[in-house]
């Protein structure tokens, strides 16, 4: 009987349902709690070293969290049909190789030093994020499409990247190609699984009908990722306070431009959700994946910390590009 009345006590009933509150909340301001949180990441620089041994979970939670939204087993039969796969290893590769190519070319001729040329050939060699489902997602964007190439792409980024970098660069990156290909094929298997198991327990109706505050739950997820990678950020941009505002307008701009130019491009021959989708994929990379294995390049460390600026203020400025956000998606 006590515990009955404990469990009926209006301060214990209504914890969920304030907690559904918030997620929803958070969901549809997301635009708006990514923008707050990344500011506020800056404030917790001892605790991202805490997290950093857990970025990998970090990782295949963002994965499940988009996954677990999706019907899994119709998108991997669509993504098998040979004209989709095609398509989708396409666009991989010329993620992957066509921008760092074109970023080098730019940046030579613009007689940009020769650390600025690498730090964007490594940033760029990478894969799109693999919140650029998620992202999706809260804008109403072909998430489907954005986790089909986002797996892909990183699946094939070990064996690829590195050797864009040797074309380009000259030199040849420490990376074991195969054991990082291994480790993100367990995050990407661990995120599936995950998404299943909430999938088959929830339900894809309860699912849909709390999709706001999934949306919400997304955003946390990214923030979370956001503490491991903004460790010790604050100290190189004092040491350089003028370098680092130069470095923020490029990476923006750079960002922004590339969802740009991507976004109009695929206008031409798909719709507005794949457009978009495909103007994520294109800005928005993996640029943490190199961090560990390059030779010490300070320039490219301050690079990676202020590209996720524009990272996270996607939703919130290029809403008005893609012009869908806030609009259910339901597959492609």
């Amino acid at each position: 009987m006590a515990a009955r009345k404990y469990a009926e006590h209006p301060s214990v009933t209504s914890i969920p349902h304030m907690a559904l509150q918030s997620l929803e909340w958070m969901g549809r301001n997301a635009r708006w709690t990514l923008v707050a949180g990344i500011f506020g990441a800056l404030l917790f620089q001892g605790v991202g070293e805490v997290l950093r041994p857990a970025l990998p979970w970090f990782v295949g939670m963002i994965y499940a969290l988009a996954m677990m939204r999706i019907d899994l087993p119709a998108m991997a039969r669509r993504a098998l049909h040979p004209t989709r796969a095609l398509r989708t290893l396409g666009l991989s590769l010329a993620i992957i190789v066509a921008t760092p190519v074109t970023l080098w070319l730019g940046a030579y001729a613009l007689g940009l030093p020769a650390d600025m040329r690498t730090a964007l050939v490594y940033a760029h060699a990478a894969p799109p994020i693999a919140s650029s489902a998620g992202i999706c997602l809260l804008m109403g964007l072909d998430a489907v499409l954005a986790l089909e190439i986002s797996i892909v792409a990183s699946l094939i980024t070990p064996i690829v990247g590195p050797v864009v970098v040797l074309v380009l660069l000259g030199d040849t990156v420490a990376l074991d190609g195969i054991a990082l290909a291994g480790r993100l094929a367990l995050i990407i298997l661990g995120g599936t699984i995950a998404a299943m198991l909430i999938r088959s327990t929830l339900g894809a109706d309860k699912i849909e009908r709390n999709r706001v505050a999934f949306d919400g739950v997304t955003a946390i997820g990214m923030l979370l990722f956001l503490l491991p990678v903004f460790d010790g950020v604050v100290a190189r941009v004092i040491a350089s306070p003028s370098l680092a505002l130069w470095l923020l307008a490029l990476v923006a701009s750079i960002n922004f431009g590339l969802q740009y130019l991507a976004y109009r491009a695929s206008r031409r021959v798909a719709d507005d959700r794949i457009a978009g989708a495909t103007g994520i994929l294109w800005g928005n990379r993996n640029v943490t994946l190199y961090l560990a294995s390059v030779p010490d390049n300070p320039l490219f460390t301050l690079y990676v910390a202020l590209y996720q600026f524009p990272m996270y203020f996607t939703p919130l400025v290029m809403r008005r590009l893609y012009a869908i956000g806030g609009k259910p998606f339901t597959g492609s």
